[in-house]
């Protein structure tokens, strides 16, 4: 335990450090993936390190969106939809970010860059506008999401991964099915 404590501190020292005296600043993925690149022996090890640590980093992009909809959505199946991503997405990222700790993969703490700027401009659109445009993104994201899962679980070595893959995608597909259908419904 007293390892992850120490490995939480240094991520997050090196995130800040990295980030003092520059216009452009880094996200905490980018730490991730630079630590990460140092620490594993092989190939496949360093690519499913980077696959946990980007899935990570969507977990919490999705949930700041889905945060967003059920706070600034006046639709109810929006709101209950977004509430039903958070739930699943959090207990993903949970899931996720224990098997980092247990393989000693350096992980994001929050959403990246290009996500804070989504759930920005998203949260200046109109009621009407929001839901479409919110739905648009989500669907988008999930169809992301399942064809990166599936890749991953096709190329993975480690069984334990696999079966984390395989779990999510049940998941990742059933929210997917009611998104679609949710859109459609907005539409």
């Amino acid at each position: 335990m007293k390892q992850i404590n120490q490995l939480v501190l240094i991520v997050v020292l090196i995130a800040i450090a990295s980030s003092c005296g520059r216009e452009n600043k880094g996200d905490s993925n980018t730490a991730a993936k630079k630590l990460n690149e140092k620490k594993f022996d092989t190939r496949s090890e360093e690519k499913e390190a980077r696959f946990v640590s980007n899935a990570i980093e969507e977990k919490y992009a999705k949930i700041k969106l889905a945060e967003l909809a059920s706070t600034k959505s006046s639709n109810k199946k929006v709101q209950d939809a977004a509430q039903q991503i958070v739930n699943d997405e959090s207990k993903s990222l949970t899931v996720l970010q224990d098997l980092a700790s247990k393989k000693g993969i350096t992980v994001p703490v929050e959403e990246g860059e290009e996500a804070k700027k989504k759930v920005n401009d998203l949260s200046k659109q109109d009621a009407p506008d929001f839901d479409k445009k919110w739905c648009d993104e989500i669907v988008d994201k999930h169809e992301k999401e399942i064809r990166e899962f599936e890749l991953m679980r096709d190329k993975s070595e480690d069984p334990e991964l696999k079966e984390i893959i395989t779990n999510d995608l049940k998941d990742l597909r059933a929210q997917l099915d009611k998104l679609n259908s949710l859109e459609e419904f907005i539409m």
